[in-house]
């Protein structure tokens, strides 16, 4: 039984991340003055950075927490045993 599941909410997260940045595109085509050019920098490149290391840090959280759990698995956990 999978007791930790990191993997679909950061999934989740990509999504929304992607979403995010297709309504910015969009918004771009409307509104391009120094304001909007602020609001990417200081807000939205940041925060895609800090998206893709939140990622990463959780891809590799899902590896060791998975391994973590089929170290810990009792025999009987793991199928029948014939």
């Amino acid at each position: 039984m999978k007791h930790a599941d990191f993997i679909s909410p950061a999934a989740r997260l990509e999504d929304a991340t992607m979403r995010l940045e297709q309504a910015w595109l969009e918004t771009k085509e409307h509104w391009s003055d120094s304001i909007s050019q602020s609001v990417e920098d200081d807000f939205l490149v940041p925060l895609h950075g800090e998206i893709r290391t939140m990622l990463d840090c959780v891809s590799k959280l899902a590896l060791v927490m998975g391994r973590a759990e089929r170290e810990c698995q009792h025999k009987r956990e793991s199928g029948p045993a014939l």
